[in-house]
């Protein structure tokens, strides 16, 4: 390999660097070889030295320059031939071209095949090279990749995967999965292989369950891909064990949930109260009737009247609040924009957000206030339904030293805003709970919700404490 190497290099350097050189030392010896002919008066013959400066010009030449130099070197010969005819120096003349000539183009082919072997032995060492290099990326990028990444075979079983995806399967020691058959951990890639087979070729993602080695469950993300032809096919996969985001999913679906749970308890409360503190006044006036006085089913409706009011004395008030950190706006206006934008774009609505890019961070609960917006711009969603301007818009300022979210939407706007907040009110959407519950989640936090009338559509705004210096944003 190194001997093949250094004289391409050298060659290439001469090609590129040694034309004039090259063509100067052929002059030369052409020069020599006429200057050792006229003083000499040798007895012998040396045409066959002029092929010398021919083929060692032919090395740069071109093929035309070749049997140019070659004609030039047959007449400087045949300028010390005597005693010969004209039809006899003709044909040595002839004779000497053709034998230059032939020999110079050989040459040059020789050469230029050289050249041509050596670029294409220089490319294939290049691509060598960018191939391995190539690959020890890509190895080692699947070595330290955190999800598991294999490749499995037409028949099921895997022919290549790296540590993560030995450690996810609980496999020891390393390389124990090779040529074990997929089914046994990840199902849906063995059925994947299966079906694609008669579909051509495919890429998709999916979510499942997989298998460890000691038999153990686990939810998993799939990315894979199915490519080759039907005699050569394989399946690459990604596979990322999302066990820790299922279970902080769930916690986080069972702490809204109870947070819910507790806010509809004490909207039903207050209710209950209302009514429980109407109750106790018929009851009052009736006992000051002197008929009723000593009556012992007034006694008891008394009693449990005053029952239920301790029953329904659940106040949200006293919930301590919750843990609040900094959130950006312009984040959570971003996040909020990917989960709506379908929804608005199924009725040709559109999405407007206009918060400064500097805007200073907030402090509240970031998945609470997203639960306030989700709310605003679902009540939104239904009333542009219908209508020939269908917007929504979000936008950001300061006032006061807080933080002013203002949520305006291009529809009716509200019949009764006396009657928004309260709950279970007649007419309303669902349970009437909604806006009960997004006041509530904004008051927990240190922050207000409120309405805004006598504007085009309907408008809100949320309004909320600014985050302290010290503090660090949570994006």
């Amino acid at each position: 390999m190194h001997r093949l190497r250094l004289p391409f290099e050298v060659r290439g350097q001469v090609v590129k660097l040694g034309y004039g050189a090259t063509v100067w030392i052929s002059g030369v010896m052409l020069a020599l070889l006429v200057m050792l002919e006229w003083y000499s008066r040798l007895g012998v013959s040396l045409g066959l030295l002029y092929i010398l400066p021919v083929v060692l010009a032919a090395t740069v030449m071109s093929r035309a320059q070749i049997v140019m130099a070659a004609i030039a070197c047959a007449a400087l010969r045949g300028l010390f031939v005597m005693n010969e005819s004209h039809v006899e120096q003709l044909l040595r003349f002839s004779m000497a071209t053709m034998a230059y000539s032939g020999c110079g183009l050989l040459v040059a082919e020789i050469s230029r095949t050289r050249r041509v072997v050596f670029g294409h032995y220089a490319r294939l060492r290049a691509e060598q090279q960018l191939r391995r290099r190539a690959e020890r990326q890509l190895r080692l990028l699947a070595e330290s990749s955190p999800a598991a990444i294999l490749t499995v075979a037409r028949d099921g079983r895997i022919v290549a995967a790296n540590r993560a995806a030995e450690d996810m399967l609980a496999l020891e020691p390393q390389g124990v999965l090779l040529g074990k058959p997929v089914r046994e951990f990840l199902p849906v890639l063995h059925d994947a292989l299966s079906v694609s087979a008669s579909i051509g070729s495919m890429r998709t993602s999916t979510s499942t369950w997989g298998r460890r080695a000691d038999g153990s469950a686990f939810p998993a993300t799939i990315w894979f891909s199915v490519y080759g032809s039907q005699e050569t096919r394989h399946l690459a996969a990604i596979v990322v064990d999302v066990s820790d985001e299922v279970r902080e999913r769930e916690y986080a679906h069972f702490e809204d949930l109870h947070k819910y749970n507790r806010l509809l308890a004490g909207a039903v409360s207050h209710e209950i109260r209302n009514l429980c503190s109407a109750a106790g006044v018929v009851s009052s006036n009736l006992s000051r009737h002197p008929a009723m006085q000593d009556d012992p089913d007034l006694a008891a409706l008394r009693s449990l009247v005053q029952a239920l009011l301790e029953l329904a004395s659940f106040d949200l008030r006293r919930q301590a609040s919750p843990a609040i950190s900094p959130t950006r706006l312009q984040t959570l206006c971003t996040e909020l924009e990917v989960i709506i934008a379908p929804d608005w774009a199924d009725i040709d609505g559109e999405v407007r957000i206009d918060i400064p890019a500097d805007f200073p961070p907030v402090r509240g609960d970031r998945h609470a206030l997203l639960q306030v917006l989700l709310n605003l711009s679902q009540n939104a969603l239904r009333a542009v339904a219908g209508r020939p301007e269908r917007r929504l818009c979000l936008g950001a300022r300061l006032a006061e030293g807080r933080a002013v979210l203002r949520v305006h939407d291009s529809g009716p706007g509200v019949a009764h805003p006396e009657h928004l907040f309260q709950p279970f009110r007649p007419g309303a959407d669902g349970t009437g709970l909604g806006l009960y519950i997004s006041r509530a989640l904004m008051s927990h936090q240190d922050g207000q919700l409120r309405h805004l009338p006598g504007s085009d559509g309907c408008c809100f705004e949320l309004l909320l404490p600014l985050a302290l210096p010290d503090e660090s944003v949570h994006d």
